[in-house]
């Protein structure tokens, strides 16, 4: 039996509920015997699907505790192949136990090591993250910058730490004539049409896209920027929104579902996301990139943390220095201007995305570890 642990899961939305949830499914499509041991209250598709999943919640310092008692009684009573653990914070109350456990590290939650001497309290959790690392015998990270962070800020073994791209999955085949009708409606013929899909905070970069829609709009007059996702930053990005006089150019969606999402990304000329790094917080990899190229679409990123590893500059997409808005305006407008460059690059994507990134072929990768 594979066992995974996890704080993020469906139906809650985000990319670590994406990729536990999507793991679960492969693992169990490979004819796997799969538990899930997952937050929240339980609800009816629990039953439905093809693995078991046991739900835990109430207060999260007790729920953690919980969920690791279960886990090592459970242990105890049945042969476990491996334990995957969508990060420390579901390990960190298991103590050593005799089953391979296998960690997933993407980026938001390590330290970096240049702010332990300004803020005591990273001191504390870097304590707690080296610990939690100690009990386990393999960490899966999700790029390139995540494993480096890891190495210089944590001083783990680099041998210690795997790099598995998350996989992905593309709801396609759930798309409804109503939310097709829906999307294609909320357009109304606007072009060119750039998104971004992602939590709204400040780190994911949403105002240098702002920003670049005031300078190119006189050039694409009918130009449409879709912003998909909720979040802490959200009512301030209206305000500027507003403050720009952009309320032509640009439309808040919220929350989005899976199909939507997808119609969303086949409506768009370009997907772009231009994450910089907000004291602690980093993007680890930039799973919507690989979700932005399953569809086809050209991107557009910046250097910031994991994305390189996602976006292959001039392959896939385009991508600037972090904060730099000027290089954000060009590539902006260099794509917007050359559709046999969006096309191409959008072609790139998809190939890489469905070969690399596929569950189907993904889900070998963890297993392997």
């Amino acid at each position: 039996m594979i066992i995974i642990t996890t704080q993020c899961f469906a139906p809650k939305i985000g990319g670590i509920e994406s990729l536990m949830t999507g793991m679960a499914e492969a693992m169990s499509n490979v004819g796997k015997d799969v538990l899930v041991l997952a937050d929240g209250d339980k609800i009816i598709d629990d039953d439905k699907q093809k693995y078991k999943i046991v739900r835990f919640s109430g207060w999260k310092p007790i729920r953690r505790r919980r969920k690791a008692e279960y886990l090592k009684k459970f242990i105890e009573k049945n042969n476990i192949e491996v334990i995957y653990a969508d990060s420390w914070k579901s390990i960190e109350y298991l103590g050593n136990i005799k089953s391979k456990v296998i960690v997933l590290a993407h980026g938001t939650e390590i330290p970096k090591k240049y702010f332990d001497n300004f803020y005591a309290y990273l001191n504390i959790k870097k304590r707690r993250i080296i610990k939690s690392y100690s009990n386990c015998e393999t960490i899966a990270a999700n790029s390139t910058y995540t494993r480096d962070l890891m190495v210089a800020s944590l001083n783990i073994n680099s041998k210690k730490i795997k790099i598995i791209h998350p996989g992905i999955d593309v709801y396609e085949d759930f798309i409804n004539e109503e939310d097709r009708a829906s999307v294609s409606n909320m357009i109304k013929g606007s072009s060119p049409v750039i998104a971004t899909l992602a939590r709204v905070e400040k780190r994911k970069g949403h105002k240098f896209v702002i920003n670049a829609i005031s300078k190119l709009k006189s050039k694409f007059p009918n130009m449409l920027y879709l912003i998909a996702g909720k979040g802490p930053y959200l009512e301030e990005i209206k305000r500027y929104v507003r403050l720009m006089g952009l309320e032509k150019h640009i439309m808040f969606l919220g929350w989005i579902t899976e199909p939507e999402k997808s119609l969303v990304l086949q409506s768009s000329d370009i997907f772009i996301m231009t994450p910089i790094t907000v004291g602690q917080s980093v993007e680890g990899f930039g799973m919507v990139f690989i979700d932005a190229a399953f569809h086809g679409i050209a991107t557009i990123g910046t250097l910031s943390g994991g994305i390189s590893d996602a976006v292959v500059n001039n392959q896939t997409g385009l991508l600037s220095e972090e904060g730099n808005q000027e290089s954000i305006i060009k590539n902006i407008d260099k794509l917007l201007s050359n559709k046999e460059l969006r096309d191409e690059l959008g072609r790139n994507g998809k190939i890489r995305a469905r070969d690399e990134y596929s569950w189907n072929v993904k889900v070998y990768e963890y297993l392997k570890l």
